[in-house]
């Protein structure tokens, strides 16, 4: 690899180092394919288990309240 080769759209620099990113960030997007999905399913969980948590709390508010 040599500076130059590669031309770039959005003007990113067209060095050897730049060229050795974009083959490293492409080679993490390669080996994760479900890294998305995974992040999605993620953020779901934490959204339940705050919802959950939330309502567990009431109720135990409820439960053990002073009669």
């Amino acid at each position: 690899l040599s500076d130059g080769q590669v031309t770039y759209d959005d003007g990113s620099p067209q060095t050897v180092d730049q060229y050795a990113r974009d083959v490293a960030s492409f080679l993490m997007w390669a080996s994760e394919p479900h890294l998305e999905d995974r992040k999605q399913l993620g953020f779901m969980v934490i959204i339940f288990l705050l919802i959950f948590s939330a309502l567990i709390y009431l109720t135990k508010r409820s439960v053990y309240a002073c009669k």
